[in-house]
């Protein structure tokens, strides 16, 4: 992270997924400032097929989108790392390799004026899966 109170801005940002994830049908997902994942949620291990124990610590672009959307990914990081949030349908990937149609909700979480982490929220929107 890019302050020197690393512990208290993890403590923020899964503070901020916490007040998000009401054990519905979105997956919470959050990651300090560099994509690596510091909250996964329940919902988050059903849809995409991932322990939270096996997420922790990993970076959300080698776990979530597909190879095909990677880029895309990193695009979105990078501005979500400027402040600004992003929204829409976005192909994920699941565990074991399948494709998944999804709306992402991605929104960076500040302490004072300064992007420390990303909270997303992301849902299944159909339960086929894309056609490469």
């Amino acid at each position: 992270m890019s302050s020197l109170n690393q512990p208290d801005n993890t403590a923020r940002v899964v503070a901020a997924a916490r007040s998000h994830d009401d054990g519905g049908d979105h997956a919470v997902i959050a990651t300090d400032d560099a994509g690596n994942i510091v909250y996964w949620s329940a919902t988050a291990e059903s849809v995409y097929g991932w322990p939270a124990s096996e997420t922790l610590g990993r970076n959300i672009v080698d776990i979530t989108p597909t190879n095909s959307t990677v880029d895309e990914a990193m695009r979105i990081m990078e501005q979500l790392r400027q402040g600004e949030s992003w929204s829409g349908d976005f192909i994920l990937r699941h565990r074991d390799g399948r494709p998944i149609y999804g709306h992402v909700t991605d929104v960076p979480v500040l302490h004072e004026n300064v992007v420390i982490g990303i909270v997303g929220l992301s849902r299944q929107t159909r339960r086929d899966t894309p056609r490469p």
